[in-house]
């Protein structure tokens, strides 16, 4: 739902609400989109804490959401592959954030999304869209593909429909070269299997196969 002028009086329910639409409404800016992409252990986890952690320093409002799927550490923070960590929302479903979070301007200045490429790309590039047009910056971080070398539909629709983007590396266990691809040690299972470390390996393209 993108918001009018017209909505203004029946959504504006506190003085902050009223006062926020007051200022804003009549020059409302989008939000922007960044987005990290890459192999596993490239630092994309890390890189969105710092942003994370630098827009809380800014005091701004942020809500950072994580697919429930991702369970490798803990359920209720978002954790880098080195145990850094911050609080978050754990979902499996978009409608569970759109049912008890407001997303709008006045209550979050950024919405941050980890492991996008465990996400519903259907519903992932509609609740974006709807919190960018209603002037919610958003940052997300995924896998770009998966260790068959087969791009993640997600994270590729956020690529293409961000402001700013980047393409991190990881470094090659084998020859310490700049990995792009996420080797999988064990050829067995599904496309996605939740792993880390003994599972998942970056490495180059030399010593990379697709399984």
């Amino acid at each position: 739902m993108v918001i009018s002028k017209d909505d203004i009086e029946g959504l504006a329910e506190t003085k902050e609400q009223k006062e926020w639409w007051g200022v804003k409404s009549a020059n409302m800016t989008r939000g922007s989109l960044e987005v990290f992409a890459g192999p596993m252990y490239a630092g994309k986890t890390t890189l969105l804490l710092q942003r994370v952690l630098w827009l809380d320093h800014q005091q701004k409002k942020i809500l950072v959401i994580k697919p429930s799927k991702d369970n490798r550490y803990n359920e209720d923070t978002i954790v880098t592959h080195n145990q850094l960590s911050y609080p978050c929302i754990s979902f499996s479903e978009f409608s569970e954030i759109e049912d008890n979070y407001n997303i709008m301007p006045y209550n979050y200045n950024t919405v941050c999304l980890d492991e996008v490429q465990f996400m519903d790309c259907k519903d992932t590039l509609s609740s974006v869209e709807m919190w960018l047009r209603n002037g919610v910056n958003v940052i997300a971080a995924g896998l770009d593909q998966d260790s068959r070398g087969i791009p993640f539909e997600t994270t590729s629709q956020l690529l293409g429909l961000a402001d700013k983007s980047e393409k991190i590396k990881a470094i090659c266990t084998v020859c310490g070269k700049e990995a792009t691809k996420t080797y999988r040690v064990k050829a067995s299972g599904d496309r996605i299997q939740v792993g880390s470390m003994g599972m998942y390996e970056p490495r180059c393209l030399e010593h990379w196969e697709p399984k």
